[in-house]
């Protein structure tokens, strides 16, 4: 698995309840050796059963069962927090994650840890949900939440399941991740790790998060396929004053883009 860092925004799949937990406990491990608050969301069929994934959890960490024990990992009802209004309100779980985070990290907290099982989400639109997820990039920008999203490949399409993950800058199994952070000025976004076809929609999304004025920072970035360049240049094009901080063999990349009219 991943070594997950803080402000980690993870897509996930998996095929039986076990895998879920096994995934949860190690993210939740990372978590409280983080200092950080971590929440569970379990999907069915533990929904309805909180209690008995509570101890199932508690049975595979001797670590996580102290800190479930003393309120640091916390289980929740998705229908009570992701669909509280009744409906799909990105609006809605947008300020539910965000002020969840404050709170976390007002109680004496590192931040947020959020495992989530999707299935709430089977419903949705895809084309809505894949802009939620990507469209989540600003939430984790200062780090202190970071969050696993796992989708049920027996629930969700083949075609779902790709479509959700490249809305997120990470995956499980990634060896070189998209993260991304603010500077001190404010005015940098800095990227590292690898932008292809895996996180494109995520990648595509943080590009949007920058302002006139913005410098992005591509410096530390190991990998960026033909259309994140490309997503690169238009952002360049259409937004006044932003300036692309790049490598040698990057700027040559982009000038080649440039030059062929993306």
């Amino acid at each position: 698995m991943l070594t997950v860092q803080p402000g980690d925004h993870i897509g996930a799949t998996f095929l039986a309840p076990a895998q879920f937990a096994d995934a949860t406990v190690t993210f939740a491990e990372q978590a409280l050796a983080a200092s950080a608050q971590v929440m569970v969301f379990p999907g069915d069929p533990y929904r309805d059963r909180l209690d008995e994934f509570r101890r199932h959890l508690c049975r595979r960490s001797r670590t996580v069962a102290a800190a479930v024990a003393d309120g640091r990992v916390r289980l929740a009802d998705s229908r009570a927090v992701q669909l509280a209004p009744g409906r799909f309100d990105p609006d809605h779980l947008h300020r539910a994650y965000a002020g969840a985070t404050r709170q976390a990290v007002a109680d004496g907290f590192s931040g947020l840890w959020v495992s989530v099982d999707m299935s709430w989400a089977a419903r949705v639109d895809l084309e809505a949900l894949v802009d939620f997820e990507a469209g989540a990039a600003g939430l984790f920008t200062s780090r202190e939440l970071t969050a696993i999203c796992h989708y049920d490949s027996r629930i969700f399409s083949e075609q779902q399941v790709a479509a959700a993950c490249q809305a997120h800058p990470a995956g499980l199994q990634d060896r070189s991740p998209l993260r991304h952070r603010r500077l001190h000025d404010g005015r940098t976004l800095s990227l590292s790790g690898e932008a292809d076809l895996a996180n494109s929609a995520a990648f595509a999304a943080l590009a949007r998060e920058l302002r006139p004025g913005d410098t992005l920072d591509i410096t530390a970035m190991t990998f960026l396929d033909v259309r994140a360049l490309a997503t690169i240049v238009r952002v360049h094009t259409a937004t006044a004053g932003v300036r692309i901080r790049a490598g040698r063999s990057q700027s040559r990349l982009l000038d080649l883009i440039r030059a062929g009219g993306s």
